[in-house]
This record gives C-alpha cells, structure tokens and sequence, in this order.
C-alpha cells in the first residue's frame, strides 16, 4: 500500500491547523507524527480516515483518490488513545463484529503473535489496557487494511505495561507488511519504532527523515527542543547548542561553570551549573558538589547551529 498526500490543508474556523501538506509513504513503512500540542498531529490522521473533511488538497491510497470517500470505504485501520470493545460481546465476538466472512488462520496467527489467543472468551471487564488496545489492534488488522493508523495508543498505559504491548504491536505490524502512521508523544518511541519521524509545526511539515537525521540535524531550535533537554551558549559572538551528554568534564578549558545543583536520575546524575548568568545542564556519572569550579568542554561534532 502506498499513500500520497498533495497540498493538504485543513482549518477550524479562521484557525488554519494543517497547511499544504504533501507527504508519500511507502509500503509496510512505519511513519511517526511528533510536535508540540495543536500543532496537527491528531487532526491529520482524522483527515486521512475521513473522521474530518479536507478543506484543500487530495489523499491518494494506491493512486486512488480516497478524500470524498465516506470513512467506512477508505479501508483505513485505526486505534485510538482509548479504544473502547462493546462490553457485552466477548473478546472474539468484538475482534470480528460486523464481519461476514474473515480469514481463520490469519486470525489465529494475529492472536498469536499479540499474545491474547487465551483471552478469546473472556469479556472486555475482565482484561487490562494494555490487553485492551492489543485486542484493538487485532480488530484493525484482521479487516486487512491498506493504511493503519494510531493516535496515542499507549498513553493510558503504564510503563512496564506499555513497553510489552509496543513491542507486540510493533513486531506485529513489521511482519505483516503494514504501513502505518502513529501519533506519540513519547519521542524515545519514535526514535525507536520508526522508519521515519514527521516534525510538525505551526501547520506545517518542518522535517521528514530518518530518526537519526531528524535527532542528529534537526532543521531549527524547535524541532530540537522536542527531542530532550538542550544547552545554549553564546561563545566568541556565536549562539551554540548542544545537548547535555554532549559536554565533558575536563581539567581545564576556556569553559568554566560553578555547579549549582547535582541529582541522581538513574543511570547518570543530572548536574545544574551556572556560567555568568545561564544556567548548562550536564549528564555526569559522579555527584558533583554545590559550588564547586568545573571546566567544560564541548563536543564539536555533537554541536547544533541554528540561525
């Protein structure tokens, strides 16, 4: 399945939320959507599903125009934040509902593969969120769609909770050559799950490549802000931003800070220290002391420029 975005655009009101979108994804590619909160995300996948109208623009599902069709003929999977099973129908009866007719075996080996084949009889009360969005999951996939989408489908979920359904859902999707468009929060997950990362911002595409491009190369200061903590600092007249486990702690340098606060963070402690009136974040494995001189050095490689 191939999916080709042209000139998309979509507003409420007088607020324009999407601007000339033009977006392809390729067969069985996995593509995630991040960006500050409003800036589309959400809107976007509804407007592929046909959940909301386009105001411009055409989306084209293998070469077919799909944006005047009713959503229930665009063969478009989709998993919400919270995706609720009719609670008087059992697991199976909810997976297939409204099905005439369905692949068995491909049934089985969905139910398999997601690990709720145990589950079959029991009745949506009786499972836990995480059973419940692969269940969902299951539902979509089974109806053998040519785009599956999801909208922040492990943000109710707790962590250990959350890290198993990812990877079920995940080595599931990979294996059965979907492609697909998910909305998450969670920017480690992006890195992680992704083919490619689309950047969101002010309506607008701002960057879509691979993980490593879009961390390592992000296009502008707010595409950088979204992938964690960064340090900015003015030397010899030029504005530098690096993150903090892109500093070293050395004997000496033209770099000097006092250390305002140190706190443990689990695998590294987390050092606040002040150089003339800014604040520089650095990831160290020793606490350091409150108030105590240290000397920085950047990592040139690791330094981001923007305008």
């Amino acid at each position: 399945m191939s999916l080709n975005i042209e000139n998309l655009s979509k507003k409420y009101g007088n607020n324009i939320v999407l601007n000339n979108i033009n977006l392809t994804l390729n067969p069985g590619e996995i593509i995630s959507i991040i960006g500050s909160s409003g800036c589309g995300k959400t809107t976007l996948l509804k407007c592929i599903s046909g959940l909301c109208d386009v105001n411009h623009g055409t989306i084209k599902i293998n070469s077919k125009p799909i944006h005047n069709l009713s959503p229930n003929k665009r063969n478009i999977g989709y998993v919400f934040q919270e995706s609720p099973l009719l609670p008087h129908l059992n697991i199976i009866d909810n997976i297939v509902f409204n099905m005439n007719c369905f692949d068995e075996e491909k049934l089985n080996f969905l139910l398999e593969k997601i690990q709720i084949k145990h589950l079959k009889k029991r009745y949506p009360y009786e499972i836990s969120g995480g059973e419940n969005q692969r269940i969902a999951v299951v539902r979509s996939l089974i109806r053998n769609p040519d785009l599956f989408l999801l909208d922040e489908p492990f943000s109710n979920l707790d962590k250990l909770t959350k890290e198993h359904t990812k990877e079920l859902i995940f080595n599931i999707i990979k294996e059965t050559n979907t492609t697909t468009m998910i909305v998450n929060h969670d920017i480690q997950d992006s890195l992680e799950l992704s083919d490619r990362v689309l950047v969101l911002d002010k309506a607008k595409i701002n960057m879509l490549d691979t993980p490593l491009k879009v961390y390592s190369e992000p296009s502008n200061l707010n595409t950088a802000k979204l992938f964690g903590e960064l340090n900015s600092l003015k030397i010899k007249d030029k504005n530098i931003y690096f993150r903090p486990q892109d500093v070293d702690l050395v004997e000496e340098s033209d770099i000097q800070a006092q250390v305002v606060r140190s706190k443990f963070m689990g695998i590294f402690y987390k050092t606040i220290a002040k150089i003339g009136e800014e604040n520089v974040i650095i990831y160290h494995k020793k606490k350091l002391k409150i108030n105590t001189k240290i000397y920085l050095h950047i990592k040139p490689k690791k330094q981001l420029y923007f305008q």
